[in-house]
């Protein structure tokens, strides 16, 4: 059994409103319109950190819960570009954030499912080995570029979390499971080999591919791989509490609640609003505040679906045990 004992998040105190996105002055009438739907009131600016610095700020806040001090591991969950190529973030992460005695690795590439399968990763770690004191996961996000705007999914906003997972803890995982289909592997990129940074633009190869295409086989793949989590507990869809995604858009959350006759959380929406979506770090921002806002009780049960467009998806199964820590002061 593992659980996530701790989460903490980051996010940088300057706000952007939507309205003043830089690149919101370059975008045509149809992309506007989508941007005004999106459900995304203001993205917070990291102000030129990097990925990898928020993630260590976020590592150090959790690294106040002496729990967490005590980990044997350190999986850093990729940013979207790193700062160098043949450099360890990973390793980097470790040294900055004061994990001396634990091991490192990077965990990446399967977009916002990489949160996913880091603490699936560390779920094999605690299982193969009784003694390991803990795993750290964190995740820092900044955008691929200069632009905000992911055409035609959402807006991209600075930010990231930290959990500490271990034998036991307020956020039990029941249940895990992950897919992937490499058809999609490239229907988003940057072309940035022999381009400036000032130049970099995540460019979604085919529309239609990604909003009907995908869209289906979404539908597809989370209703079989809920279904049989679930009948592996014994249980069915009713039985859940809480259903828990990544903030992409209202729309998204539409879809979702509409194909599985669900109710997404309101801690997703709040956050959506608030913060744009925070890539693999969206799943730890609403888990926390669904815990801090009381929407999320001892004894309920959370169903997290996680997806990016590689094509990966997620499903995981948690039992609320009992409260989280207090954030720590930044």
């Amino acid at each position: 059994m593992a659980a996530i004992s701790n989460i903490v998040t980051v996010l940088p105190e300057k706000r952007l409103e939507v309205a003043a996105v830089a690149e919101r002055e370059r975008l045509s009438g149809p992309d506007l319109a989508v941007v005004e739907q999106l459900g995304v009131a203001a993205v917070r600016d990291a102000d030129g950190r990097s990925a990898t610095d928020l993630a260590v700020e976020a590592t150090r806040l959790l690294l106040a819960d002496g729990d967490a001090a005590r980990a044997g591991a350190f999986l850093l969950v990729g940013g979207r570009y790193p700062q160098a190529l043949m450099a360890s973030e990973a390793t980097r992460a470790q040294r900055d954030s004061g994990l001396t005695s634990a091991f490192a690795l990077g965990v990446s590439e399967l977009g916002c499912v990489s949160v996913s399968a880091a603490l699936l990763t560390g779920r094999g770690l605690l299982a193969a080995d009784a003694a390991l004191p803990g795993v750290v996961v964190a995740h820092g996000c900044t955008p691929p570029g200069p632009r905000r705007y992911r055409r035609p999914v959402t807006l991209n906003g600075d930010g990231a979390m930290a959990l500490h997972l271990s034998q036991d803890g307020p956020l039990r995982i029941l249940d895990m499971t992950l897919e992937t289909n490499g058809e999609y592997w490239d229907l988003f990129q940057v072309d940035y080999l022999g381009q400036s940074f000032d130049a970099w633009t995540e460019v979604c190869r085919d529309t239609r591919r990604y909003s009907f295409s995908l869209a289906v086989e979404t539908r597809k793949r989370f209703g079989r791989m809920n279904d049989d989590m679930l009948a592996r507990q014994g249980l069915a869809i009713e039985d859940v509490d809480h259903f828990v995604t990544q903030n992409l858009s209202s729309g998204s959350f539409d879809f979702y609640e509409q194909n599985f006759d669900i109710s997404i959380a309101r801690a997703c929406r709040r956050n959506l609003r608030e913060y744009g979506h925070v890539g693999s770090s969206d799943i730890g921002l609403n888990l926390r505040a669904g815990m801090d806002d009381g929407e999320f009780q001892p004894g309920d049960l959370v169903l997290v679906m996680n997806s990016a467009p590689v094509a990966a998806w997620s499903s995981m199964l948690i039992e609320v045990t009992g409260p989280l820590p207090e954030m720590p002061a930044a």
